[in-house]
């Protein structure tokens, strides 16, 4: 018996490694690797349930089958989507000349209470979309009633609707505009889904087919989520939607099974009007008008295209709300428009629907496994009894395809691993939202995600990471009863077979519930619009000459620049405004935030000064209408959790208050004192500027304090300063000071 399981170890987990090698490059074998990958993990769960279930006692019989239900719950998640995956399928595109006269199209920017700046820079991309300007009309539909917003919407020369409550949230604001407005085709965006110049010539060419009610284009986020950004891994990783809104959403076209996704979508007014509008009642109403749209069998279209970019929830404690909406509403859903029962869908179609729906139940799934383990090795409960050779021969050929299965279809827009770190950051709060949403049945208030977030200070979300620490010290209390397991065998028994598999199964637990910790640490985010990296040419005009620069990286408020000018730096530290010329922006009043000298080239931080209409439009133009920043498409590349974890513990720390330079830095190594509230101690100056300096000594100050420099260089003796920041390494102290007198 064992040579048989030895070899059907070798022979399964060898196809695997074969079709996998073979699958970069023919689809016939990743469609070998997806049958092998059914196969083998049906065998796996049929074996479970026969061989593996505890039957010691009555806990521990309820905890094998729970955790038996929970890995046949993820099987059936797996095959739906083997055939989503098993053909690629890419919408052709049709040209706006396929139409015989072009339809009007009638744009609606939803808004309650987003930011201005961001609802300005939404409405100025909408002006720039290139369509015959007789034909489009853009509205900004204010929930919220601002007499502000409806100045700037006269400002752009575009509609503004409000109404006199907000009866049905989203929905029903969308619905109060299609009785204000009569274009054939109606756009949905976010106040903060930025669109490109393009976006109508990409997808307005599917409604040629009359038989087509509404097309979806991708969400696409510019920002870095907080797995990227408060894990310091924004190049190795990608946007945690991509996968839905890029692979997950491309497959279900081929099924005319897009789901609406609230944003960046275009819809037939007549096909609108015969479901009556958006849907109403739910908290996902764009996930419930995309279902009502699609029986009868009317047509819908995903075009898979960076066409509209946006923000995604930029703190981790925003990402959960936002999160805990989505699951409440597919809950809800399932109540009024159960799909299983609505007329005019197909079999795939509902089987694609109810298994969006299944997925928020993952909270549940992931912490049966993540508890499963623990009640083991603390509590002595079982929740499956088998010799760890034979789980070794049926549950590795398992692992193996569905890493090997799932890497071959993602597309390196996800990965296992990263999965579970996702699923376990979100699971205690996901698995309150849905037994909460199905028992309690809690009036759920529909909630507007924040965005564009700007803090200054690093924080620890205490109250959100409360279900992480405690998990961490679970685990932590079962480690320790292991080593007291093998130090102290005669006052324990234990099964060691079941032993060594709970300690695997527990660390690997661990490592997602340390990476779930970490995340609770909110990293600053000093600025207020997102800066993309480009390489744009410009000329800097001041008072006494024009220079050629090079644009590093831009946003909407802002550059860094780099300029081949030393020398004229002198002139450049003194002044502080200037006009700049770039790429069809012209006259930009700009102000010098801060100047410094970088491998002979001087870099200079500066801040646009009031840009009229014209200019601030060409800016959101060279931003995202005609986008130059190619950092937006990210793959996981190298994507290990020990190396997210050793780029968070080696990055993280209390970031060091704004220190604006104005002048030009000089590098020296100048021994001097600081005069400390009448004490004298021995430092060494690193560099200085007519602003501020940086110091080496071996005494800890504080920030704030007040210190006299003393130093043989002319330009320093005597000067007063504040220290702005400090920092420690070895047995040196580094402090920035800047200059008050």
């Amino acid at each position: 018996m064992e040579v048989t399981l030895y070899e059907w170890l070798i022979v399964s987990s060898a196809a695997l490694i074969v079709f996998y090698l073979l699958s970069r490059k023919y689809h016939w074998s990743k469609q070998v690797l997806i049958a092998l990958f059914l196969a083998i993990n049906a065998i796996y769960l049929g074996w479970r349930a026969v061989y593996t279930l505890p039957t010691m006692n009555t806990i521990s019989i309820i905890a094998g089958i729970l955790l038996l239900l929970t890995e046949i719950a993820g099987f059936l998640q797996s095959i739906v989507f083997s055939v989503i995956s098993w053909k690629p399928f890419k919408r052709k595109h049709i040209p706006l000349s396929e139409f015989e006269s072009l339809p009007t199209v009638d744009i609606f920017i939803a808004t309650y209470n987003e930011s201005e700046d961001l609802l300005k820079r939404t409405i100025a991309a909408c002006t720039l979309i290139r369509y015959p300007k007789n034909l489009v009309s853009i509205y900004v539909c204010d929930d919220g009633r601002r007499a502000s917003v409806r100045e700037l919407c006269e400002e752009f020369g575009i509609g503004y609707i409000d109404r006199k409550d907000n009866s049905h949230a989203k929905a029903g604001n969308l619905n109060h505009a299609l009785t204000k407005t009569n274009g054939e085709i109606v756009v949905t965006m976010d106040a903060d889904m930025v669109p490109q110049a393009n976006f109508l010539e990409r997808t307005l060419g599917q409604f040629t087919d009359p038989e087509m009610v509404f097309v979806q284009a991708p969400q696409v986020f510019y920002n870095d989520d907080p797995f990227q950004y408060n894990l310091f891994f924004e190049d190795q990783i990608t946007n945690e939607q991509d996968f839905f809104m890029r692979q997950l959403e491309e497959g279900k076209d081929r099924f005319n099974a897009t789901m609406y996704v609230g944003s960046n979508a275009l819809f037939r007014r007549t096909a609108l009007d015969e479901v009556g509008g958006f849907a109403t009642g739910v908290i996902t109403e764009d996930m419930a008008t995309g279902m009502l749209l699609q029986s009868d069998d009317r047509k819908t279209a995903f075009i898979n295209e960076t066409l509209a970019v946006g923000l995604s929830p930029e703190t981790y404690a925003d990402l959960l709300k936002q999160r805990d909406r989505w699951c409440r509403g597919n809950i809800q859903v399932i109540r009024k428009f159960n799909p299983l029962k609505m007329k005019g869908l197909s079999f795939i179609q509902k089987l694609l629907y109810m298994d969006g729906i299944h997925y928020w139940f993952f909270g549940i799934y992931k912490m049966v496994f993540l508890l499963a383990p623990l009640l083991f090795l603390v509590f002595n409960i079982y929740s499956l009894d088998v010799a760890f050779t034979q789980l070794l021969w049926f549950w590795v050929p398992a692992f193996i395809s569905s890493q090997l299965m799932f890497k071959s279809l993602a597309n390196k827009k996800r990965t296992v691993l990263w999965s579970h770190v996702y699923e376990v950051a979100m699971a205690p709060y996901m698995a309150i939202s849905v037994l909460s949403e199905i028992f309690l049945k809690k009036k759920f208030k529909f909630n507007v995600t924040r965005k564009g977030v700007q803090t200054n200070q690093r924080r620890f979300l205490w109250v959100t990471s409360i279900p992480y620490l405690l998990l961490a010290a679970l685990t932590l209390v079962a480690l320790v009863k292991v080593v007291l397991y093998y130090v102290y065998p005669e006052r324990y028994s234990v099964n060691p077979d079941v032993l060594y598999i709970n300690v695997f199964w527990v660390l690997y637990n661990a490592a997602a519930i340390i990476l779930a910790v970490f995340l609770s640490f909110e990293r600053p985010r000093h600025r207020n619009s997102e800066r993309f990296s480009v390489d744009l040419q410009g000329v800097l005009h001041g008072s006494e000459a024009a220079v050629s620069f090079n644009i590093i990286n831009i946003s909407e408020s802002g550059a860094r620049i780099e300029l081949d000018a030393l020398s004229i730096e002198e002139y450049l530290s003194k002044e502080q405004t200037f006009t700049i010329d770039f790429a069809g922006v012209e006259g930009l009043t700009v102000k010098k935030e801060w100047i410094n000298e970088k491998n002979g080239k001087l870099l200079m931080g500066i801040s646009f000064v009031d840009p009229n209409l014209e200019q601030y439009a060409e800016t959101i133009r060279v931003l995202f209408s005609e986008p130059v920043n190619a950092e937006i498409e990210k793959y996981y590349d190298k994507a290990l959790l020990t190396t997210a974890m050793y780029r968070f513990l080696r990055r993280t720390k209390r970031e060091d208050p704004s220190f604006h330079r104005q002048s030009i830095r000089k590098n020296v190594s100048l021994p001097g004192q600081l005069n400390i509230d009448g004490q004298t101690v021995e430092m060494t100056v690193l560099d200085y500027s007519e602003a501020g300096c940086s110091v080496q000594l071996n005494r800890s100050l504080r920030v704030d304090q007040l210190v006299k420099v003393s130093t043989n260089e002319r330009e320093l003796a005597g000067r007063t300063a504040q220290i702005c920041w400090v920092r420690k390494k070895g047995r040196n102290r580094y402090v920035g000071l800047k200059f008050v007198a």
